[in-house]
């Protein structure tokens, strides 16, 4: 504490000085760290810089999609980002001496694709078919259809639509010529995912997904020889 030096006389006095109480001061988010694009399975540090009187507490949450609490550091460190901790981050500052300060930041996470739906087609001759691959992945993928080792492209009879995740191959017409299997395709810089699909007569033992069933007279076939050689 400080000291006042006084005479009185020839007294010296020595009075004690009170400080005055520190002025409050709201919390102020003085320096947050700009919006970030990495890829998935990178370190990633957040980091939030706050003033005022009594020292602010620093509070992270991801706003999607749970919006939980992440702690309460002035640097979120992120180990091993995946791409569901992608999204918007909320720093808030907060001393109780008025409303707090929130900034956010917003994390990009990029990665490979990965085709998570396939829709074959069981159409007949003369019909329209449709082929479906849906894929995700950040950046938005590229698609390309093959067949056998064939890159397809639009033409009279087939139609290539891509809408945002999603491809489509259209046929016009169905004809003998068509039935078969196919290649989807889908690649972003960070890699590529290809799946197949199947364009079939009904009646020929492929199911919807592409994967092939097991027809029922091919399951009578395995019956009557189990029965024949256990001679039931």
């Amino acid at each position: 504490s400080a000291v006042l030096r006084a005479t009185r006389g020839d007294a010296l006095l020595l009075l004690p000085l009170t400080a005055a109480p520190a002025h409050p001061v709201p919390a102020n988010i003085y320096m947050v760290s700009e919006d970030v694009i990495v890829n998935e399975g990178s370190n990633v540090t957040l980091s939030c810089l706050a003033s005022g009187r009594p020292d602010p507490i620093i509070t992270w949450r991801l706003l999607n999609p749970s919006a939980e609490p992440l702690g309460g550091e002035e640097y979120l460190d992120v180990i091993g980002i995946t791409r569901n901790q992608a999204g918007r981050y909320e720093c808030k500052a907060s001393n109780d001496v008025a409303m707090p300060d929130v900034k956010y930041v917003n994390v990009v996470v990029n990665y490979t694709p990965t085709i998570k739906k396939t829709q074959s087609s069981e159409t007949p001759v003369g019909r329209m078919g449709m082929l479906q691959c849906e894929a995700v992945a950040m950046p938005t993928p590229e698609f390309e259809w093959y067949r056998d080792e064939n890159r397809l492209s639009s033409n009279q009879g087939i139609n290539i639509q891509i809408l945002g995740m999603t491809t489509n191959l259209m046929f016009a017409n169905v004809t003998e010529d068509d039935y078969g299997n196919y290649t989807c395709v889908a690649s972003n810089r960070l890699g590529a995912q290809s799946a197949s699909l199947y364009l079939y007569r009904p009646g020929t033992g492929w199911d919807i997904s592409g994967s092939a069933c097991v027809c029922e007279s091919l399951w009578l076939l395995l019956a009557s020889l189990t029965c024949l050689f256990f001679k039931c």
